[in-house]
């Protein structure tokens, strides 16, 4: 099932009606306690309300999970018809692993596939017309090679504001600073969308930086606060030898979506950061335990009497980060 709790509730379910939004709470939780034949009624009426491809996919989930394959199918045919294009998510979401022999399937995902091309087409075009913000300092840092650090920002903001947040530790280090911006429009600021969005966003802002300077490849670190940092963790478990270190800012986290895989030998770190007054303080905890446990170099620090805001002795904070996920 796509997280539609963590890649939406920061940004479109505040936005539904009530109706909907109470539904998509009933059919987690249906979801959860494995009550496929609940889940099913609640997601055909979800699917009415809100004909989302991502509705439409959620539901031919519990259709397969209920052991109904050919239903599952048909609606991840609706699915792909309209627009669905999280081609990963397709191929590995071990719900659908019933759905995966029948003749039909194979069409399903050519036509996800061709979605993901077209999405990923018009993510470079507007990526091209608004281009990451960069800070190059004058200082290469120690071993003279730059690190690159890429900053994902909160849902609804700016990149502009995370220069100077992110400023000052970054030239303490030598890194180059890379704020790209995120694919969705929220008001006047810009949400990430999809994990798969953040994904294409992230490699064409690295790819951006490495035609105008030039960083040690090696040593590419991506961070993020709120929805970035839920975008950073998610990428970096998705593409671990991209990164050699995390730093995810008051990040929400979902265990029985986003639970990490065993660690490998050469994963990046994670630094786990959030306030103690944080509304996701349980969450992250949960996130910094869980990531240990599975194995992986981890770090939690809770900032004392910080709300789901930016530390206020940000400097400090952020090259302690730095620190841990470069190994200095």
């Amino acid at each position: 099932m796509v997280a539609v709790t963590v890649l939406t509730a920061l940004s479109v379910a505040a936005q539904e009606p009530v109706e909907v939004q109470a539904l998509r709470r009933a059919f987690d939780e249906a979801y959860r306690l494995e009550d496929w034949d609940e889940a099913i009624e609640i997601g055909l009426d979800l699917v009415d309300l809100v004909p989302r491809s991502v509705e439409q996919y959620n539901l031919a989930c519990v259709y397969a999970l209920s052991g109904d394959a050919r239903s599952a199918l048909r609606w991840l045919e609706r699915s792909a018809a309209n627009g669905f294009y999280q081609l990963s998510q397709l191929e590995s979401d071990a719900d659908l692993d019933i759905v995966r022999d029948l003749p039909g399937y194979r069409g399903v995902r050519l036509r996800v596939a061709r979605n993901l091309d077209h999405h990923q087409e018009i993510l470079r075009k507007e990526a091209a017309a608004t281009p990451p913000l960069i800070v190059v300092p004058k200082s290469r840092g120690e071993g003279g090679k730059r690190p690159l650090l890429v900053v994902l920002h909160g849902y609804g903001d700016h990149a502009a504001r995370y220069l100077a947040v992110w400023g000052p530790a970054a030239r303490r280090f030598g890194a180059i600073l890379a704020v790209p911006s995120g694919a969705q429009r929220v008001g006047s600021g810009r949400g990430w969308g999809s994990v798969d969005q953040a994904g294409v966003i992230v490699q064409l802002t690295v790819e951006y930086v490495k035609e105008r300077y030039d960083f040690d490849q090696d040593r590419v670190i991506l961070a993020g606060f709120s929805q970035g940092g839920f975008m950073a963790m998610a990428l970096a478990l998705r593409y671990p030898d991209r990164f050699v270190g995390v730093i995810s800012m008051a990040g929400p986290y979902v265990p029985e979506i986003d639970f990490p895989p065993p660690a490998g030998n050469d994963d990046p770190r994670y630094y786990f950061m959030v306030g103690s007054l944080d509304r996701l303080f349980k969450q992250v905890r949960q996130a910094a335990t869980d990531f240990e446990e599975a194995g992986y170099e981890t770090r939690l620090r809770v900032v004392p009497e910080t709300p789901h805001d930016f530390p206020r002795a940000a400097r400090m904070e952020l090259g302690r980060a730095l620190n841990f996920v470069l190994g200095d």
